[in-house]
């Protein structure tokens, strides 16, 4: 019964809002700078903010009479209601999506009614999760600065835990956060498995002076890093020792 209730409301109204296939709007007349757009929020955003900017390119006024959301969390505003677009004429649709207390993948519907048809546009966000939204501003601030991981909140994790220490323990507090994290960033190398050749000039030049143009920072306290030459040394043998001096790529068998 409930069933048998609930098909004919939506065959009363459910259907209102779904677009006939045969009233799409020809790109002759109206022309959108996209049919989807996608966003990425942090985790705590309250809102995903979409703008489509439309152009009448016919030869005639066109009318937009409204735009309605499949959901209610999502809101389409248009700049008037109706909204008269002249030939030539353009402007943008703002579509507002409400992700409080929502994660992973979003998408809705906005069905734009027009008199030359009516257009369906996609709206889609993704919530990265906390953690993974701190780390990308992290590699963010990096690219723009390198030196930036000793500073400010950044230096918690990259700086102060390095302190005093040597050898072995200096790697796991200054070196693997970087290199062996399970969320390492595509271009920090597993510095197990470079695919060139290694040794003790490599990995203090590495060290002291970091790389320019990526996010490797100086090490160097005189280049504005925290680690002595002391530090320096000792990180250096400890590499040495570590990591073979050849290069670690797989070498292809031979045919």
């Amino acid at each position: 019964m409930h069933r048998a209730i609930s098909l004919l409301l939506f065959a009363t109204f459910g259907a209102a809002w779904l677009p006939a296939a045969d009233t799409l709007p020809p790109d002759t007349v109206l022309a959108f700078d996209a049919a989807t757009k996608e966003v990425t929020v942090p985790a705590g955003e309250p809102a995903a903010h979409f703008a489509f900017a439309v152009a009448n390119i016919s030869d005639a006024a066109v009318t937009i009479n409204a735009a309605s959301a499949s959901c209610g969390c999502t809101v389409a505003r248009l700049p008037a209601q109706p909204w008269v677009l002249a030939p030539g004429a353009r402007g943008e649709i703002a579509v507002t999506m409400n992700v409080t207390g929502k994660s992973g993948e979003i998408t809705k519907f906005v069905y734009v009614n027009t008199t030359a048809g009516i257009k369906t546009l996609a709206v889609k966000t993704r919530i990265i999760p906390a953690t993974e939204s701190m780390r990308e501003a992290g590699r963010l601030i990096a690219a723009a600065d390198r030196q930036a991981v000793f500073r400010g909140d950044c230096a918690r994790c990259h700086a102060e835990p390095a302190k005093g220490r040597m050898a072995r323990e200096l790697y796991a507090a200054a070196c693997a956060i970087c290199h062996d994290s399970g969320h390492r960033a595509d271009m920090v190398p597993d510095l197990h498995g470079l695919a060139h050749a290694t040794g003790a000039e490599f990995w203090r030049e590495a060290i002291a002076h970091g790389r320019p143009g990526s996010l490797m920072p100086a090490f160097a306290v005189a280049e504005g890093g925290i680690l002595t030459d002391r530090q320096i040394d000792s990180l250096t043998a400890y590499l040495t020792a570590t990591i073979p001096p050849a290069a670690t790529a797989p070498v292809a068998a031979a045919h």
